[in-house]
């Protein structure tokens, strides 16, 4: 049996832990246990969303184990990348484009040094698309080895849910970035969220991914705002997609 590390026996004893960590850690207390693990072919992974959403993996590539951690653009970042894909016609030309654009949607400071920006496959409307880091696994026997040595850092915090003025490009900024990457990116000059004539749900339609909102403009005025017993209704009008500078889609 592996040896449990003290720090992580003590993140499994917390209340606190989220589940898939106990999960994860349980099963391989050290990165040695995930390295045999893999190679006894074993699938070493874990996906969390605490704080960002990434998934940390163990793999073998050309024979020697390699920690991968792939971050996602979430929220209003990722409702532009999504909507901009949906516009485009040909979806290998929409992925090329946007793997070109992702890094500009970051701050300019942020170090990329041995970052890769990769798509995956995705179970919903598109692929996901994120910022993938590949470490050497060789000569790491504990998880705190692993982070004490390769901390995921600014790019960690710029793509955190909590991250506030140092952050990537959400809403109307992404759209302009993608713009001028030559991807068919669409707000609405009313509420500002990204939008898509070609969600499967309401083709035609120009929508927003939100589940609250979809084609229903939030900021439209409500000519019964000021009837009190239907202040909650959901009562709104389309939205108002900001168009005229985008060229067709082809």
């Amino acid at each position: 049996m592996t040896e449990v590390p003290l720090d992580i026996a003590e993140y499994l004893a917390s209340p606190d832990t989220l589940p898939e960590w106990v999960r994860f850690y349980r099963a391989y207390p050290t990165v040695t246990a995930a390295v045999q693990a893999v190679g006894d072919g074993e699938s070493v992974a874990v996906f969390t969303s605490e704080h960002t959403a990434y998934v940390q993996r163990v793999v073998l590539i050309e024979g020697k184990p390699v920690i991968e951690v792939v971050l996602y653009p979430t929220a209003q970042a990722r409702d532009a990348l999504v909507t901009a894909y949906l516009n485009h016609s040909d979806p290998e030309t929409a992925t090329a484009a946007i793997l070109h654009a992702l890094p500009h949607l970051l701050p300019e400071d942020i170090d990329l040094t041995g970052v890769d920006c990769v798509v995956e496959p995705g179970n919903g409307l598109a692929p996901r698309f994120g910022f993938r880091r590949r470490v050497s696994a060789v000569g790491l026997h504990t998880w705190r080895d692993y982070d004490e040595l390769h901390p995921l850092g600014d790019l960690y915090q710029v793509l955190s849910w909590h991250s506030t003025g140092h952050n990537i490009a959400e809403g109307t900024d992404a759209v302009a970035i993608l713009r001028a990457h030559r991807l068919p990116a669409v707000g609405c000059e009313a509420c500002g969220e990204s939008l898509t004539s070609r969600h499967p749900s309401w083709p035609g339609t120009w929508v927003c991914l939100s589940e609250e909102y979809g084609p229903r403009c939030e900021a439209s005025d409500d000519p019964y705002r000021e009837l009190h017993e239907l202040d909650a209704a959901g009562i709104g009008g389309p939205h108002n997609p900001a168009t005229n500078d985008l060229e067709p889609v082809v």
